[in-house]
C-alpha cells in the first residue's frame, strides 16, 4: 500500500507549508481613501493594519509584524516622508518595501522618497489597481523579510 491509497487519518506527514499573507501598514489621514485601499488589498488576500498619520504608524510598527508600508505624504502630526525617515532611523536593519502616495509629485518630493528607499511614488489621484499590482509584484518575489519588532522589545 502506498501513501496515496492510505486513508488520510493514517498518513503521518508534516502539514504542507503555506505562505502567510503579507501584513500591510496603511498610513493615511483620509478615512475614505484608506478604507478603499484596504478593501482592494484585502480582496487580494493581504492583511491590512491602519494608522491615521506617521506618529500612529510608528506605534503600529513597534507592536506588529509588518511586511509592506503604504503611506500618504500630506498628513497632520507627521507627514509620510518624515514617517519613512523615522522608520529608517528606528529600524535601520530592516528592509521594508515602501510606497508613497502624494498629491505633490515635485522633483524634491520624489528625490527625498527615493533617497529613503521608497520603491514607488504614486501621484494622487491614482489607479488603485496599479498600486495593488505593484504590491503584488513585491509580495510575489518576496523581496523582503517582514518587520517583526515584538521580539526586540
Amino acid at each position: 500500500m502506498d501513501i496515496f491509497s492510505m486513508p488520510l487519518s493514517s498518513r503521518s506527514s508534516a502539514p504542507i507549508p503555506t505562505r502567510s499573507p503579507e501584513h500591510i501598514l496603511l498610513v493615511d489621514d483620509d478615512d475614505l481613501h484608506r478604507s478603499c485601499l484596504k478593501e482592494f488589498l484585502e480582496r487580494r488576500g493581504y492583511l491590512c493594519l491602519e494608522a491615521t498619520n506617521g506618529v500612529a504608524g510608528l506605534e503600529v510598527l513597534r507592536q506588529e509584524s509588518i511586511s509592506i508600508i503604504i503611506t500618504d505624504n500630506n498628513m497632520p502630526e507627521m507627514d509620510g516622508l518624515t514617517f519613512i525617515e523615522q522608520v529608517k532611523h528606528e529600524f535601520p536593519n530592516e528592509i521594508l518595501p515602501l510606497f508613497l502616495m502624494t498629491a505633490e509629485i515635485s522633483n524634491p518630493v520624489r528625490l527625498r522618497a527615493f533617497k529613503n528607499g521608497v520603491y514607488r511614488v504614486f501621484e494622487k489621484p491614482f489607479d488603485f489597481q496599479e498600486l495593488c499590482g505593484a504590491v503584488d509584484w513585491v509580495a510575489k518575489f518576496d523581496l523582503h523579510p517582514p518587520l517583526s519588532t515584538k521580539s526586540s522589545l
